[in-house]
């Protein structure tokens, strides 16, 4: 593989050349995925859930959970949040399954087209790096059940005031708008469009952050959740009682069973493509 690497960051400068030309599609067609403004619990609660046949649907608002019971909290957020999880983590899947085929491509020293190397180019800018080993660490997708526990943990089961104004569900800062402001600092929390919008800048977070580098190294040889929420201590000033409390989040809720939901099939076009 190390001569594969060379190779491929020798042809990155032909790449680049050919940036302007790669546009990232959406996998799922705007009639694929339902994009829904206002709902209420009810509304959440009676759609059909099949955890082998995840319904694509993406919430840009939510109504107030707080006054809920708490079991039926727990449900709507989970529901209204894992869709989000399974379209975010499915395009980072298709993505690292093109990258796979072009290093493929560079072993077995077949014919690489400028397509490919601009797809390259593009991902290695993206995930900052140019390493391609690095690229695929970095380029990798988590199990359902540590996303969600971070979820809960951050967002008190969506009962945040971040995550209810501004989608905010991971407690993620912002140094570039005026976001969301804290109410005892000047820190400010970025502001989302819809849940997928924070889930996808979450999970860009824990691909490119250096804070995660044990993480993502140990994320390559397993997906068991509890063994990978031990590297995940950096993630808030808590450090280890973080990590605990994510453990029995992820036990008390039986978080692990979502690790086998999947996408409804719809015939997904790939979310690659070239002008």
């Amino acid at each position: 593989m190390k001569n594969v690497i060379i190779t491929g960051v020798t042809l990155l400068s032909v790449g680049a050349l050919l940036l302007g030309s790669y546009v990232l599609v959406e996998d799922l067609s705007k009639e694929d995925t339902i994009y829904k403004e206002v709902v209420s619990v009810e509304d959440i609660l009676k759609e059909e859930f099949n955890c082998e046949a995840v319904i694509p649907v993406v919430y840009k608002n939510l109504p107030s959970l707080k006054n809920l019971p708490v079991e039926t909290r727990k449900e709507v957020f989970i529901r209204a949040l894992l869709p989000s999880i399974l379209i975010a983590e499915d395009k980072i899947k298709k993505e690292r399954e093109k990258v796979l085929e072009i290093l493929d491509k560079f072993k077995k020293e077949k014919i690489i087209t400028k397509k490919d190397l601009s797809f390259l180019n593009m991902v290695l800018k993206k995930y900052k790096t140019t390493s391609t080993d690095e690229l695929l660490a970095r380029m990798n997708v988590n199990p359902p059940s540590v996303v969600l526990a971070q979820a809960a943990i951050e967002s008190g089961w969506g009962t945040s005031r971040f995550f209810e104004e501004g989608n905010n569900i991971f407690g993620i800062w912002t140094f570039k708008d005026r976001g969301i402001q804290a109410a005892s600092s000047e820190a400010r929390l970025r502001k989302y469009d819809t849940i997928l919008d924070a889930v996808e800048d979450y999970l860009y977070n824990l691909n490119v952050g250096w804070a995660y580098k044990r993480y993502r190294l140990i994320r390559l040889s397993t997906s068991d959740p509890i063994m990978l929420i031990n590297y995940l201590d950096n993630y808030s000033i808590l450090g280890k009682e973080y990590v605990r409390r994510l453990n029995e989040v992820i036990k008390t809720n039986h978080l692990e069973k979502y690790d086998a939901c999947r996408l409804l099939d719809t015939n997904r076009k790939p979310y690659w493509s070239f002008n």
